[in-house]
């Protein structure tokens, strides 16, 4: 073997580091894509129990305001008001992050 006067010592500890620091900067990302997909998808089942329930209540005349709680994955609470010449449909939840979330669609009073 040739004398390597420490080289291969220093380039696996170079490339050590190296691929340290990308699993630091990469595994907060991956937990943050994680938690957001999680949220997404909690809004997307929101959104979807609102629509429904929201058409429903509108196609059988039903009271307003109206409100009714719903337990999915989180607790979901759907209201329907009155808004000026408009009803609203607001379903209210919280996230992974604790953060209060609102989703609302509007029709037209008949």
């Amino acid at each position: 073997m040739k004398k390597s006067e420490g080289f291969t010592m220093v380039e696996t500890l170079s490339a050590f580091t190296l691929l340290m620091i990308i699993t630091l900067f990469t595994l907060p990302l991956l937990t943050e894509i994680r938690t957001a997909k999680k949220d997404l998808q909690v809004e997307r089942n929101a959104v979807t129990l609102l629509h429904n329930e929201f058409f429903e209540h509108r196609m059988k005349h039903g009271p307003i305001p109206y409100t009714s709680k719903h337990l999915l994955t989180y607790e979901m609470t759907i209201i329907i008001q009155p808004k000026g010449e408009w009803i609203a449909g607001c379903v209210l939840w919280k996230n992974q992050r604790n953060e209060n979330k609102e989703f609302c669609l509007h029709d037209k009073r008949e």
